[in-house]
């Protein structure tokens, strides 16, 4: 007969798996009260700023839901633009590419559905219903509505992140024991990390939920091979495939790694497999072949030709070092204390037997989770910031066993209870004292890193507040072209109700032919460093004699936030004339040049790094350019060889400074090659 038990699999005893049906009355209150406490620290602040780019790519995507019943690419007439620009389209008269996005078939294939719905489900739910191309112009969400679509497309994530708790409790249970199980749960519902990828409109609360669950199932099956759990884990692997394709591999691999245990664990292990595998292909063969997804990722450019090995596994770490090296010498340091005291036969023996396992199955999680990224991973999707969102989950259970096992170490006779609160308080010290906090929340609730593809003047509701009521007071026809900088515009368009679009993918041809007027609106004009704030202008003043009232110093600063951008502009669009542009006041000139290293220095050093590599990136418009057209040659394309050059010339310009700069252009048709200059008008 087999053998049905394994001592490596075995190693951590059955009584130590304390599942949530398991629990007293007073645990169940303590557990619904801490998930309680979670979900409403997530909703505070749910509506507090707007959405960054992707979270208003998302919310389209959900609302052409409601209008198809499935995410499609294009909404107001116009197609969706939110991915580089790789894919030509010579056959529209408009358009020079294509978004890359979406297939041939017009369905979204880059992003999984799930969380699309999820939005979708809760835009419904809310009595948000997608808009209508109507012809207006003028705009068709105030306030108090933009701030209503916010809280329901970030509702869901929320509720994700609740179930995440639920499942990182369970987890740490089955994984090691009660103690394992509310430490996770409690550091959960308060670390800032979760925090903040649970109150975005994305697929980031459900990845890692979902992520988690499948480590946690995978496990119970190897562990038990039961048809619930089987049942229960072909499920969420289904759930985490229309989530995050490659969280999905990574789980995957893994089930694939762990099948020879499987088998050798459990005789009956050939039908459930079977089962196993059927559930998965009959709920993702259909929509690979109805989608077009297996004809479409071949146009993807992948990261890892980008990568220079092996000077980039430093510089995209797997995890933070930080927690590793702590995790590492409290270990090592319990260990010699106990091995002092002379009970290492004992206590370190039956620490060692109930860590090793576990220890194996979600570190090599962990490292499949990484190979995928670096190998997978498109290559304007690779950022510090996503590289661990496949595997995080699993290394939040490891961290919250290994504080476990040091409090079994350190204190293995006291109870159950007593070691559970000892857990959670040593794994919530540990996680709050290294991590690093993120930037002030600027943009849109979350840290800058997660939205370098959201210009600076796009994080409050006054800034939107100032293009809307602009536009509003130009009372623009239905043949007005609305364009903006990427990817500015799906924020716009979201908010305002309107068709605005990318100008990147639009034929030059088209733009210098189109005889309505065009309104091209651009966030990116300047980077906030902190360092030309109107405080500082006024203080380098007086170090130099001059006395500038708030006002004028004020006026200064955003004359000198944007005057690089304004160069730019002029330089492109008449390259032959020197720049009609201020001097620059002398007390200014080192604040001015310390700002623009600053700048130089960010870009260089912003997630995004390894498309913009080989390229000069000197302002927000070079960045835009060169992510845009990484693949198909951003020289060609930007600064005097812009699509929109010829158009803007003689445009009106102006830059809004009642919130943060903002540009806006308002192009008339003037006929072919105008050489009317440029001008800036700044308006408060």
């Amino acid at each position: 007969m087999r053998n049905t038990k394994s001592s490596t699999i075995d190693a951590f005893p059955e009584k130590l798996a304390v599942p949530a049906s398991g629990l007293q009355r007073g645990q169940w209150i303590a557990l619904v009260l801490v998930i309680f406490a979670g979900v409403a620290l997530r909703m505070i602040h749910l509506d507090t700023l707007p959405f960054w780019v992707d979270e208003a790519e998302s919310s389209i995507n959900a609302l052409t839901i409601l209008q198809h019943g499935y995410p499609t690419d294009s909404y107001l007439g116009i197609p969706i633009y939110e991915n580089t620009n790789v894919w030509f389209w010579p056959e529209n008269p408009e358009y020079e590419f294509r978004d890359v996005s979406y297939s041939e078939k017009h369905f979204a294939v880059y992003h999984g559905w799930l969380p699309l719905y999820a939005i979708a489900g809760s835009f419904k739910l809310y009595g948000i219903h997608p808009d209508v191309a109507d012809g207006s112009r003028s705009t068709k969400h105030n306030l108090a509505e933009q701030k209503r679509r916010t809280r329901a497309a970030r509702v869901p994530a929320v509720l994700f992140a609740a179930i995440f708790l639920v499942v990182a409790f369970i987890g740490g249970n089955v994984l090691y024991g009660r103690e394992a199980g509310w430490a996770a749960l409690v550091v959960g519902a308060i670390y800032p990390y979760h925090l903040e990828i649970s109150d975005q409109a994305r697929y980031y609360s459900a990845e890692v939920t979902l992520t988690t669950a499948c480590c946690v199932l995978l496990w119970l099956v190897i562990r038990t091979g039961t048809w619930k759990h089987v049942l229960l884990a072909a499920i969420a692997y289904l759930l985490l495939f229309h989530t995050h394709l490659l969280s999905f591999l990574t789980a995957a691999l893994m089930a694939a790694l762990s099948l020879p245990v499987i088998i050798y664990r459990h005789k009956d292990w050939f039908k459930k497999m079977v089962v196993f595998a059927a559930v998965l292909l009959a709920g993702t063969l259909p929509w690979i072949f109805v989608t077009g997804f297996y004809h479409h990722q071949s146009r993807i450019p992948r990261a890892w030709p980008l990568l220079q090995i092996p000077s980039d596994l430093l510089r995209y770490r797997p995890f933070n070092f930080w927690y590793a090296f702590l995790a590492l010498v409290l270990f090592l340091a319990v260990v010699w204390l106990k091995r002092s005291e002379g009970g290492e036969s004992r206590v370190l023996g039956a620490s060692a037997k109930r860590l090793g396992p576990v220890l194996v199955f979600l570190g090599g999680w962990s490292v499949i989770g990484y190979a995928t990224f670096l190998l997978f991973i498109p290559a304007v999707s690779f950022t510090q910031q996503r590289l661990n969102l496949s595997y995080w989950g699993p290394l939040f259970l490891l961290f919250a066993i290994l504080c476990a096992t040091v409090v079994r170490i350190l204190a293995p006779r006291v109870s159950h209870r007593s070691a559970a609160a000892f857990t959670a308080a040593l794994m919530a010290v540990l996680f709050l004292a290294v991590h690093h906090p993120s930037p002030a929340r600027d943009e849109a609730g979350t840290s800058q890193s997660w939205k370098l593809s959201s210009p600076p003047g796009s994080g409050t509701w006054e800034i939107y507040g100032d293009i809307f009521h602009q536009l509003d007071s130009m009372h623009l026809d239905s043949t007005a072209k609305l364009y903006a900088a990427p990817n500015s515009h799906l924020v716009l368009t979201v908010y305002s109700g309107l068709p605005v679009q990318d100008i990147t993918p639009v034929r030059k041809s088209y733009l210098d032919s189109y005889r309505g007027e065009i309104v091209y609106i651009d966030l990116g004009v300047a980077r906030d460093t902190g360092l030309l704030t109107s405080r500082r202008v006024q203080e380098a003043a007086a170090r130099n004699g001059y006395i500038l009232s708030s006002a004028a110093a004020q006026e200064t600063a955003i004359r000198l936030l944007t005057r690089s951008y304004r160069e730019a502009m002029m330089k492109a669009l008449a390259p032959d004339r020197p720049a009609d542009i201020e001097p620059v006041p002398p007390f200014a000139q080192q604040l001015l040049a310390t700002y623009q290293d600053k700048v130089a220095f960010d870009f260089a050093n912003s997630p995004y790094e390894l498309v913009t590599r080989g390229f000069e990136v000197r302002n927000w418009s070079d960045w835009a350019a060169v992510l845009k057209y990484r693949f198909v040659d951003p020289n060609a394309r930007r600064g005097v060889h812009a699509n929109y050059v010829e158009r803007f010339r003689g445009a009106d310009a102006m830059i809004l400074m009642r919130s943060e700069p903002i540009a806006i252009y308002r192009a008339r048709w003037h006929g072919p090659l105008s050489t009317a200059p440029l001008h800036f008008r700044f308006v408060r």
